[in-house]
Parts: structure tokens; sequence; C-alpha cells
């Protein structure tokens, strides 16, 4: 075959594409309808509000504007970090994201996992329901409902306190209890949901091989380090890397719902500090500029997670 035909041959494949393409957007018109309106709402609503994150290298004034508020390059981020409020905020983020990532995450694989070995599916069954039941409700809600049952004067918790001759504790205002509380909650309200979400994983693992690994004599623990770990093993992988990438996202609604000035010191984190130093305070470059060192933080966690997962396990989100 000589060059120019090999030429025209080669040029004819992206037109082939372009067919085959139109083609597979008109058999499934309606997946791309709805494809199209996912990424319109992702256009709009979260790529377009990324440019106004260049008021954190601005001195933004509200005579002057966005566009004509002076430039200083990196002023905001230098000065949190000098910040001794800033770091103690950091600090904060780090140690309750940490310990929600440490000791929340491997809860709902570890009870995916255990209610994956029971047979009875009422049973089962029940459970999901109970402990999915509470992802539904909004923080606010189960928020009052933890302040109602901590109440130090008529709290649930406390009356038995008293009933067994202790003192009542207050606490959403101990710097010792609020954190924990935190952790406890955060399990109790969202684990359900990725219960739910490792079991549908553990559903694609092979009976087969499971029923092979009984017959050859393979004990509860074999069959699950074996054979269920490895099956969920890239949704496990998926969902760490993405919790990490939320690492500085520690759950404002619930912070904000349970905390108070009494525990600022331990249960203060970057999403409330935020809230009240730019939306209250009005220092909207400075804290955009905090906001986007968390982000790319995060982002930097990602990518980092992401490889070495990749190396291990061969998983990853990309």
């Amino acid at each position: 075959m000589d060059t120019s035909k090999r030429t025209r041959i080669q040029s004819w494949k992206p037109l082939k594409s372009l067919k085959s393409l139109q083609k597979e957007i008109v058999k499934n018109k309606m997946l791309f309808l709805m494809a199209i309106v996912i990424m319109v709402w992702y256009a709009i609503f979260r790529y377009v509000p990324y440019y106004w994150n260049l008021i954190a290298f601005k001195d933004y004034s509200y005579r002057l504007g966005f566009s004509e508020s002076p430039w200083v390059g990196l002023k905001h981020f230098k000065d949190a970090i000098a910040d001794v409020e800033f770091r103690r905020v950091f600090r904060n983020t780090v140690i309750i994201s940490g310990l929600k990532v440490l000791i929340g995450f491997p809860f709902p694989v570890i009870l995916a996992l255990f209610l994956n070995e029971v047979f009875q599916n009422w049973y089962k069954k029940s459970i999901q329901t109970v402990i999915f039941i509470p992802y539904f409700i909004s923080w606010v809600i189960y928020a009052s409902i933890m302040i109602t049952i901590l109440s130090p004067t008529d709290g649930l918790l406390n009356i038995l306190l008293r009933s067994m001759g202790r003192d009542p504790i207050y606490f959403l205002a101990s710097t010792e209890w609020f954190r924990p509380l935190l952790i406890i909650s955060e399990i109790t309200k969202n684990s359900g949901y990725f219960t739910v979400l490792f079991m549908s994983a553990l559903a694609s693992v092979d009976e087969e091989v499971y029923d092979a690994s009984v017959v050859d004599g393979a004990n509860l623990f074999q069959r699950i380090w074996h054979i269920n770990l490895p099956g969920i093993a890239s949704v496990v992988a998926i969902v760490f890397i993405v919790r990490l990438g939320q690492l500085f996202m520690s759950g404002f609604e619930q912070v904000y719902a349970l905390y108070s000035p009494m525990v600022y010191s331990v249960g203060d984190i970057i999403e409330t500090y935020v809230y009240r130093q730019g939306i209250v305070g009005g220092r909207f470059d400075y804290t955009t500029a905090v906001n986007l060192f968390g982000t790319m933080i995060g982002f930097i966690l990602v990518i980092i997670t992401n490889y070495v997962s990749k190396k291990i396990s061969d998983h990853g989100l990309w």
C-alpha cells in the first residue's frame, strides 16, 4: 500500500468516529440529555464560581468591587499561616477529620462484612434499615436530639449519672468530650450509607468462589480476608481516597449545630472559622485564601493517595 492511500485511510478514522458518535447519541438520546443537564449544573454551580477564588489574591474593597480591587499576591496566605488562631483551627481540623477517617471509615466496612455473613434476610434488612435511617436526618435535627439527650439538667444521660451518684456533665461544653461526641455522632449518622454501599459491592463477589472456599475448609476470617475484602478493594480504595480529599471539610453543619465558644479551642474548624471571619466578619479575601489553602491540600492528598493506592493494589480513581 502506497503512502498516499494509507494517508487517505487514516484521514477517514476521525470521520468514522464522528459517525459512530452520532449513532450512539441517536440511540441513547435520553441518556445523553440527562448527562448534558448534569454537566450544565456542574458548570454553573461548581466550575464558574472558581473564577471568584481570585479574590484570595486581592485586597478586596466593597467600594472598588471585585475587578478594581488591587492584587496583593500571596499576602492573605502568609497572614493566615502567621495567625495563631488559624493555626489552632487548622490543627483542630486535621485532628477531627483524621479521627473521623481513622475510626469512622473502617466501621462501615466491618459492619458490611458482618452483615454479609448473616443468612437471616429479615435480620439483615432490619439492621440495614435501622442504621440507614439516621443518614436522612438533617444535622440540625440530629444535633437537637443530641442536645436534648446530653442536657446537663434534664438530659437522659445525666439523669442516669445522677441516679448512680455522679455529678452531671455538660458534655457539649466540655473540651474533653466534644471531639469524641463529634466522632460518635458522625459514625452513628453516616455509617449506614457507606455500609449499604459496601454491601452492594459485596453482592458482586462470586458466590462459587465463596462456596468453594467453604468446601476447602476456610474459616470465617479466612473467607473475609482472602475473598470478601479483595472483592470490594476497589470500592474501599475509591471511598478512602475521596474521604481523604475531604479532609478539610470536617462537616460544617455538624460542628456549627453543636459547638459553642466554650469549645472553640478543640472544636473550631476551618469551615466554621471561614463562616465567622468571612460571612459574619466580612473578610472575604482572607477567608477565601484560607478555604483555598485547605482545598489545595485536599487535592494534593487525593493525588498522593491515588498514586500510592495504584502502586499497592492497582485500584484508584483513575
